[in-house]
């Protein structure tokens, strides 16, 4: 099965034609736009969210290691008792 694939993969008629790289690669800079200059927008919000985001993500972190630390604490209560 692998000799006839080796086979096909070696015939001339899957080579690609001269130059078909740089004829790509020309074609696809011709169609990407240029980006454009970045504007800088101050928003009064977006400080506003990235506090709450941080303090959500911060709370949300705590909360669960103090499930994590109270599973624990569970788990020795309870092999302690045995």
């Amino acid at each position: 099965m692998n000799d006839d694939l080796d086979t096909l993969l070696q015939d001339a008629g899957l080579q690609p034609p001269p130059a078909f790289t740089q004829r790509v690669m020309l074609a696809i800079h011709q169609r990407t736009p240029t980006p454009a200059p970045a504007r800088v927008v101050h928003n009064p919000w977006q400080r506003l969210r990235w506090l709450a985001a941080a303090s959500g993500l911060i709370g949300t972190g705590l909360l669960g290691l103090s499930q994590l630390a109270s599973f624990v604490f569970g788990l020795w209560i309870a092999s302690a008792a045995l």
